[in-house]
This record gives C-alpha cells, structure tokens and sequence, in this order.
C-alpha cells in the first residue's frame, strides 16, 4: 500500500468515526435514588388497592427514604461531569452552583414524591386512583430522571419535565384551589360554565343546520346536570354533557403543551406567544364545539350507537387534527416573528474533538488527492524502468 493510501485510509476512518455522547448514560450511583422513588410511588399506589395496611405503606416511604439520602451521599463524592444543561438547571444554577443543582433537581423530585404520597395515604386517606395521581408521580419522576441520559437529549427532557409540570399546575393546583374556592357552589358554578360555553353553542350550531336540539341545564336531577334532547326516527334522545366532553381537560392539555413547547424552542414569552396561546385557546375551544357536533349529528343520523362510536374514536380524531393544523401555521408564523433556540455548543472537552473531527473531515479530500497524485506519478515512472 502506498503512503498516500495509508494516510487516505487513516483519513476516511477518522471522517465516518461517530462523535461521541456529550454526556454518557450513568446510572451508577442513580439506581438508589430511582429504587427508592419507585418505593415511595408504590406506597401510594399500593394504598388505592383497598386492602393495604397502612404499616406497609409507611415502611415503604421509610425505605425509600433511606434509600435517597444514601444516593445522596455517593452523589456527593462523585466528580462533577461537563455537560450541557438544561433549563431547569440553568435557572437554578443563578441560586447555587452547578454541582448542587446538578443533585438538588432529581432530590426535588423526590420530595414531591413523598410529599404528595404521604398527602394523600396519611392525610386525605381516600384509596380511590385520581388523574392527579398520576400527573404529581410523572412529574416527579421526570425531575428524578433529569440529570441523567445523554445531554444532548436535554431539549426533549426540558420539555417533558415542564409538560408535566404544567399540567401539575393547571390540574392540581389550579383545579383544587377553584374547588376550595367555590366549596358547596363548585357543582352549579361547572354546571352553568359548560351550559353557556359548550351546550348552548351546540345546540344553537345544530338548530342553524335544521335539527330539532334543544339544551336542558337539569341542577336538580341525577347525573350529568348539561343535557342535549335530540331526535331519532321520531324519537326523544338525551345524552348528557361531562366535565371531559366540556373541553376544560382539552384546554388545560393545550395550555400546558404550548407554554413548554414555545419555552423550549424559544426560552420566553412576549406579546407574539401570548398573542398565539390567545389563538390557541379559542382554536380549543372551537374545534372541541365542533367535535361535539358532529357527534350529535351522528346521534341524529344514525341513534345512540353511532353516537357512542363517533364520541369515543372518530371525534378525538378531529379534534386532534385540528390542533395540529393549527400547532403546524402557528409554530411557523412564531418562527418567522421570533427566533428559535440555538443549543449552545458542546463543552471544552468535546469542542477539540469536534474541531479535530471537522478538520479530518476537511482534509480528506486534500489525502485523497495527494493519493492520486502519487499513484500517477508511479504510473508514468513503471515504463522507464522496464526499459531500463
């Protein structure tokens, strides 16, 4: 082989050589912290069984507890790693250093972990599964899981942790103060909100097509109080109107996936944003009245199966096609109006390689020509040896 063709080879190896993590997988010492997450988890779900003993519960959120201040004390010896952070430590890192918020975020996930499973099995007690339930576990698990993984899926986790988050905040803290709030009037204050915001629109929507709807609001009766009368073949159909067909969880997904979605790929809010959340609400709102129209439609056409059919599968898929369309010229006008987040570069340590990498790279055609110039200048030099 030709020197050319070694310094060639030696060049393509270092051209398709893939660059390495920024930050590796490491689950060292995060096996503790995650072990005694997943504890204090299964204590709380372990009380919505119905026959748990509360001894168990309370060894469990014990256990897990030892558990973290133990990870805690291999987190304090380790060395810290370069890496690129995330938001969350970005703005914690303002308070204290880098290597604290490094182990404060997975230990403040933790805590909402055993404070919202001590909550409810000591305090509330109740052993019914709520949809909190589960919004407070996944959070706090995101916030565990956050420091580790590769850094350069830290645009994806900001996400996830600030989802959860908000959706914590929309249907935890939100949603609870507005039931201490109201108190006794939580039940007619919801009622008469959907009646004026979901039904009556429906109804009114359908009676511009022609159809015989009428929108009953029923305080006084058993089950759902917003009710939709409607005819079939020549008969009187109801169907009742919940708390999930009103669009408020829907408002509430949306709320939370835009604010995490526009703070991850833009890192704030200004007029623009706030102006394309205003749109987005009312999009919600829109698109979940003609998602329910629809479904009436269906019920009128075709009696309550298709109504049943239509409610459960084919109008979640126009409600979702909707926002999409939307999320889709809206993200596009934001671009165009805001600019985007730009990853900041790699940390020292990788920037030579990177640099030495782009330089391989570079140079690769110069060896490859070095090479052919070489292998020509060989080809022309053979005749006058054999005659020689």
């Amino acid at each position: 082989m030709t020197p050319g063709g070694s310094a060639s080879s030696a060049q393509v190896n270092s051209y398709i050589r893939f660059p390495p993590l920024v930050r590796p997988v490491r689950l060292r010492d995060e096996w503790l912290l995650i072990l005694g997450s997943m504890l204090v988890a299964g204590a709380l779900y372990n009380h919505y069984m119905g026959h748990s003993a509360l001894l168990v519960e309370l060894v469990m959120l014990g256990c897990g507890s030892a558990l973290v201040l133990l990870s805690v004390r291999f987190h304090s010896r380790r060395e810290s790693v370069p890496a690129l952070h995330g938001i969350l430590h970005r703005i914690l890192a303002r308070a204290v250093s880098d290597r604290r918020a490094e182990h404060l975020i997975p230990l403040i996930g933790f805590a909402v972990l055993l404070g919202w499973s001590a909550y409810k099995i000591v305090v509330v007690g109740e052993t019914n599964l709520r949809m909190e339930d589960i919004i407070v576990t996944l959070f706090g698990f995101s916030l565990v899981l956050y420091e580790t993984g590769p850094s350069k899926a830290q645009v994806v986790k900001d996400f996830i942790v600030l989802y959860l988050a908000f959706l914590a905040f929309v249907f935890v803290i939100i949603w609870k103060t507005y039931s201490l709030i109201t108190g006794e009037s939580y039940y007619e204050i919801t009622s008469y909100a959907e009646f004026y915001f979901v039904t009556t629109p429906v109804a009114s929507i359908l009676q511009l097509f022609g159809f015989q709807v009428t929108a009953v609001l029923d305080l006084d009766g058993i089950g759902l109080s917003n009710i939709i009368e409607y005819y079939h073949d020549g008969r009187l159909l109801r169907v009742g109107i919940g708390v999930g067909c009103s669009g408020l969880y829907s408002a509430g997904l949306f709320f939370s996936a835009f604010l995490s979605f526009v703070l991850v790929r833009y890192e704030k809010v200004d007029r623009y944003i706030c102006a394309a959340a205003a749109v987005g609400f009312a999009v919600t709102w829109l698109s979940n009245i003609i998602r329910m129209v629809i479904t009436i439609m269906a019920g009128i056409f075709w009696g309550h199966p298709a109504l049943a059919l239509v409610h459960s599968y084919i109008g979640v898929i126009i409600f979702v096609c909707l926002i999409t369309v939307f999320w889709v010229v809206i993200v596009r006008w934001l671009d165009s109006v805001e600019e985007p987040r730009r990853p900041s570069g790699p940390p020292k340590d990788d920037e030579a390689e990177e640099t030495a990498r782009r330089a391989s790279s570079a140079d690769l055609p110069e060896a490859e020509e070095l090479a052919a110039d070489e292998q020509s200048t060989i080809s022309v030099h053979q005749p006058l040896q054999r005659e020689a």
